[in-house]
This record gives structure tokens, sequence and C-alpha cells, in this order.
């Protein structure tokens, strides 16, 4: 489980990108209201890809309108020791975001449990203890279902 202080907005220091050419760590604000994770352009261009020539392009509402961005797939995003393979992310500069090089959205966070706990911090974990706990129950209740019968 990885825990982080919380700050307003919550930045979560050194994410790591891989791509076919290498990797990047970047800062990145954490966005639980993105269905991606969203980096700037330099970032793809910097570990292989190409956004600009991307044929994938979606739709998104941002504060300024509507607009079109690229999407690329990258070979894996990295929150401390939780990785997760082929990410789907859009590429955008984002000028109000000075340090930050993106967002991380839930093309990233929904490969994990996320706790927003502004009392304990932020965390995310790969599988929860809960989920290990049930799935114990669950077996025990089947083999006592079986049993009876």
């Amino acid at each position: 489980m990885i825990r982080l202080a919380l700050g307003i907005p919550i930045v979560i220091p050194h994410v790591i990108i891989d791509g076919p050419l290498g990797t990047r760590g970047i800062d990145m604000i954490l966005d639980t209201g993105a269905t991606y994770t969203s980096v700037s352009w330099s970032v793809p261009l910097d570990i292989g890809y190409d956004p600009a020539v991307s044929p994938r392009r979606i739709s998104t509402i941002t504060a300024n309108g509507v607009i079109e961005l690229p999407l690329i797939t990258v070979d894996a995003v990295q929150v401390e020791g939780l990785r997760s393979k082929k990410i789907h992310v859009t590429c955008q500069d984002i000028p109000e975001l000075a340090g930050v090089e993106g967002l991380l959205g839930l093309s990233f966070l929904k490969h994990f449990r996320t706790v927003i706990d502004y009392k304990s911090g932020f965390g995310v974990e790969r599988e929860p203890k809960l989920k290990k706990r049930f799935d114990k129950l669950s077996g025990q209740l089947l083999q006592l279902s079986r049993e009876k019968i």
C-alpha cells in the first residue's frame, strides 16, 4: 500500500511513464474525475511516441470547452511500487499546472483500490485486505453449503 500526505491539489510525485525508448518520471495531479490519465506532449515524445500521428482521438470537456486530444497507449505507468501495463493516455499541455506534467486518471487508477482520506492520507493498493478476507469467507461458505447437501 502506498500512502501519501494530502494537499490541495493532490500531487503524486515521481510517477514513472514507460515507452519504447525509455522512461520518464513526472509529478502528476490526482484527478478521479478524469477518464484517462493525461500527460504533457513532451512526455510521450521523450519516451518514443508521437501523439501528433496517433490515429486515435477523443473529445473531452475542459474548463475552456470541448477539445480533441490524441490518445496513445504507453507501455506502463508506475506509482511507487504499483505498476500497470498498457495504459491509455491522452496528451495535452495544461499551462495552469506549473511544475506538474499530467493528471493521474482512471485509466490507471481503475487497476487498484484507491482511498482518499484527509485524516490518514491518500492510499493506493493492489488488492485490498478486505477482498482477500471476503474471498476466503466466500470459499468457506461454499464448502459448508456443499457439506450440507
